[in-house]
């Protein structure tokens, strides 16, 4: 396993020539570039925290301050760039098809359709700055390593500067049962202009974890791994979006959305009729997935949602560099 050494925060600057870290993630004058939280070497034991008790206490992420409450505006405009695709890790043992879903539902639906998906989708669970017990959602992806998880940058980060606690991650997550186990985050990752200026970038609400082993496994030997693509051209094509929201069996089971894109806004690059609420922030957003073995490649995360339509940070090329940062701690 490659190393890198991280001491408190850094930027990690891939290609983009040299320049200067600095220990405030706010500051407007970061540089642009991956940057990394190590967590402390005393959370060696990070998963003992989050009991059955506190799992089930722990509340849905919060959406970050500041955010609007209607739509405000289209998309920006994404420069193209050439498309780059992370093929999936099926599981290592069998593989169950994917029984039929429906491809249009704005109203969610529980997932008992089976596959890939249900192992590597899980609960995100961490302490906010605030001191309160979080639950958001996240996935498992390909990587060099096994052991990258993708979420949403704002349940690693608050609009304070100040870095989740006590973080892990719990794939297949189901009716409180954590049955491949807890996934401590050793490194954290976000892109350095998630926040400018002290405000909320929803374009750039995504976030990568790195974990420790369970019983000397990494996630994707424990469940396999969804792939990954990045810069994606593909638009107006049907859309899954899993998570597990509060608004859905109380978030205790993994629940989704599918459909037609419909219209962007605050400056998102995916937009989906979707109800789902609070706890399926980090949820992977699909396109190109397989019905039968419930693998695909992830092009987003659930980020942002008013009363009808949720959003999806773009994984464009500032994704990239924070997934292949990730991949190198």
């Amino acid at each position: 396993m490659r190393t890198l050494s991280i001491v408190g925060l850094t930027t990690l600057m891939l290609g983009l020539g040299s320049h200067a870290a600095t220990a405030d993630p706010l500051d407007g004058a970061v540089a642009d570039g991956p940057l990394a939280h190590q967590v402390p070497t005393t959370f060696a034991a990070g998963s003992d925290y989050w009991t059955p008790e506190r799992m089930r206490a722990a509340q849905p992420l919060a959406a970050p301050a500041g955010t609007a409450s209607a739509d405000t505006g289209s998309a920006t405009p994404y420069a193209a760039q050439e498309q780059v695709d992370i093929a999936p890790t099926p599981s290592k043992d069998t593989m169950r098809w994917v029984t039929p879903y429906a491809t249009s539902a704005a109203k969610q639906r529980p997932w008992n359709s089976g596959g890939l998906i249900a192992k590597t989708a899980g609960k995100v669970f961490g302490t906010g700055g605030s001191g309160r017990d979080f639950v958001a959602s996240g996935n498992v992806v390909s990587s060099a390593d096994g052991d990258v998880i993708v979420t949403v940058g704002h349940a690693l980060i608050d609009g304070e500067g100040r870095w989740s606690k006590n973080l892990v991650f719990v794939p297949a997550y189901k009716n409180g049962a954590a049955p491949y186990g807890k996934f401590a985050a050793r490194t954290m990752f976000i892109w350095s202009g998630y926040y400018k200026d002290g405000a909320h970038q929803p374009p750039l609400d995504f976030g990568m974890l790195v974990v420790k082993p369970v019983n000397g496994k990494t996630p994707v030997k424990a469940v396999g791994g969804q792939g990954l693509r990045f810069n994606s051209t593909a638009v107006g094509l049907s859309n899954l979006l899993l998570g597990y929201p509060s608004n859905g069996n109380g978030g205790q089971t993994l629940q989704y959305c599918s459909g037609a894109s419909v219209t962007p806004a605050y400056g998102m690059k995916y937009a989906l009729k979707c109800d789902m609420g609070g706890g399926s922030s980090g949820g992977p957003w699909f396109q190109s997935f397989n019905k039968i073995t419930g693998t695909g490649y992830q092009i987003s995360v659930h980020a942002l949602r008013n009363t009808t339509t949720s959003y999806g940070s773009y994984f464009g090329p500032e994704a990239l560099k924070t997934f292949r940062a990730a991949e190198a701690a």
